[in-house]
Parts: C-alpha cells; sequence; structure tokens
C-alpha cells in the first residue's frame, strides 16, 4: 500500500504539465492528491501546509521542470550540467 506522500508526488507528476502552466516558479503543498495552495517561497509554504495538516500528509513540491530543478541543484553543487536531464556527481 502506498503512502499519502507517495500518491501525491505520483500525481503531481502526472500533472506537472498542467502545473507548470498555471504555478511555475511557486511552492505548491499538494495534499489528498490536489494543490492546497501556491506560494512564492518553500517556508510560506510550509508554514500554509502546517496550519492545515499534519506532516506526513502533504508535499510541498516546487512546481518546476526537471531540466529547471537539475540547474539549481548543480549550481547550489557548483557542478557542471552535463546534458539535458542527466546530473552527473
Amino acid at each position: 500500500m502506498s503512502s499519502a506522500n507517495d500518491l501525491n508526488y505520483e500525481w503531481f507528476k502526472t500533472n506537472l504539465p498542467d502545473l507548470l502552466m498555471k504555478h511555475r516558479g511557486k511552492y505548491l503543498i499538494v495534499c489528498e492528491e490536489s494543490i492546497q495552495g501556491a506560494y512564492p517561497t518553500f517556508d510560506e509554504a510550509l508554514d500554509a501546509a502546517l496550519e492545515v495538516a499534519k506532516p506526513g500528509d502533504f508535499l510541498v513540491q516546487h512546481c518546476v521542470t526537471e531540466e529547471e530543478s537539475a540547474q539549481v541543484i548543480c549550481s547550489l553543487m557548483r557542478l557542471p550540467i552535463s546534458g539535458q536531464n542527466s546530473l552527473v556527481v
């Protein structure tokens, strides 16, 4: 049996193309396989989520493409990006 967050993450990945059109760059609260809010920062999203749900029942997910996510990780780790969808560590 999958956990609530496994289901929420799968829902997020499946719906990412539509979510990007509405919420690109925002931090989304994903709870019960739906968007409960969109915020400009992770901290704002987390604070809002904790007001309405308990930890483990929601995700705070950055609404960006895999490529954008890899670029952020590389820049934080100061690593070169070796391909469109790949990260070499």
